[in-house]
């Protein structure tokens, strides 16, 4: 499933260049691809920085985990930027039918 949430808020540096951001999920039974994609607070005329996270929901435990960094490597919280490649590889790891993480990176 896919879905999509937008929000735009006002700025300080006017009304001209209001902050917007839009994020989509890929849901894939219990793991989704979030891609969050924004103008950089209004700084920017288009919706061009983007960043990544792979989330995992385990009905047992409840809640969502951030797995991301499991995947692409680094500390928990770190960007991963919205690029071709790394949007293939979060793709990747969602369609894996098996929780795990081999073969993917660390």
């Amino acid at each position: 499933m896919i879905s999509a949430t937008t929000t735009t808020f006002g700025s300080d540096i006017g009304t001209d260049n209001l902050a917007k951001h839009v994020n989509v999920v890929f849901d894939n039974g219990p793991k989704m691809v979030s891609l969050a994609v924004d103008n950089s607070g209004g700084k920017m005329t288009h919706l061009a920085r983007a960043d990544i996270r792979l989330l995992f929901t385990d009905p047992l435990k409840g809640g969502v985990e951030d797995v991301t960094s499991q995947v692409f490597g680094g500390k928990e919280h770190d960007v991963v930027r919205g690029t071709i490649q790394n949007m293939d590889k979060a793709m990747k790891w969602l369609q894996l039918a098996r929780w795990g993480f081999c073969g993917m990176g660390a």
